[in-house]
């Protein structure tokens, strides 16, 4: 079994890269992939210790690159890359992360004033790698007087206040993130500069209204090693839908549980969903050969 999604303390997952090993080793997978967003930092810290020591299995080197397509964020998973090629790209780099994240939480907080909604006046991202948007989310759904201004779906879920709120034009929480994002086409140039291949992740997590124009749309760049089928916000027939359309427009496969620890308690390593585990199958057509 394998897990191609997993973030550490290096963007915003709670374990460390050594923690991460341990779990892997005692759920029984044979390949993993540490891909914390706009970060390799997991890498320069398993270089200091005996990583077979902690799992008998391999590592993939693979970071989550933070991209825009339509005018929207997405996400393009990069595998086998070459760790010192992307560090020498400079789109990874922990200090401009935390200063754009901190000039986005004064956004948002600045919103949160104008609006009348209850928040901590002491919010700031310094140790760790988490986004300004999970910050504020965290912190505002801690006041109960706040949930008047929200929908159901929004107060409860994460995903759904970044990609509905943060991402649209016409929420007063809207962050022009995608001046400091690459192309799809631009990140995957980069990911295979660095000798890696591209995937998509998580399709299902975009909130769009027509998925397969959305998947068909990115798809006609030409710029995709392949597709991140299984993943934890994916129903199995979601996953079946696009193991056969990888199938049918000759791309890759890929799946990983999305683990980030606290963050996501629900999600486990080496699993899409509950008790469902990620096959090692789709890795062995396109199993990179820089492996830890």
């Amino acid at each position: 079994m394998i897990d191609l999604h997993i973030h550490t303390t290096s963007s915003d997952g709670s374990d460390e890269p050594e923690d991460i090993l341990i779990k892997a080793q005692q759920r029984g997978l044979k390949y993993i992939s540490i891909t914390d967003h706009d970060s390799i930092g997991a890498y320069m810290k398993l270089r200091n210790i005996e990583t077979g020591s902690y799992f008998k299995g391999k590592i993939i080197p693979g970071c989550e690159f933070s991209a825009v397509h339509n005018g929207k964020p997405i996400e393009i998973l990069g595998y086998g890359i070459d760790l010192e090629t992307i560090n020498s790209a400079g789109i990874v780099s922990d200090e401009k992360f935390l200063e754009r994240e901190n000039e986005y939480l004064k956004k948002l907080m600045e919103v949160c004033k104008n609006l009348d909604i209850t928040y901590s006046n002491n919010l700031s991202i310094k140790g760790g790698k988490y986004f300004a948007t999970q910050v504020m989310h965290s912190d505002i759904t801690k006041y109960p007087e706040n949930e008047k201004h929200f929908t159901k779906d929004i107060w409860e879920n994460l995903n759904a206040f970044y990609r509905t709120c943060v991402n649209n034009e016409n929420s007063p929480f809207f962050l022009d993130q995608i001046k400091n994002c690459l192309t799809v086409t631009e990140t995957a140039n980069l990911i295979r500069a660095a000798g890696g291949k591209a995937f998509l992740a998580h399709l299902y997590g975009y909130f769009e209204d027509d998925y397969n124009e959305f998947l068909n749309s990115i798809v006609s760049l030409n710029a995709l090693d392949g597709i991140e089928c299984y993943h934890s916000l994916h129903a199995m027939d979601k996953t079946n839908y696009l193991l056969k359309y990888c199938n049918d427009h000759s791309l890759y496969s890929s799946g990983g549980s999305d683990y980030h620890g606290k963050l996501k308690p629900t999600v486990n390593i080496g699993e899409c969903s509950k008790g469902v585990k990620i096959p090692y199958e789709i890795l062995e057509p396109w199993l990179p050969d820089n492996l830890i």
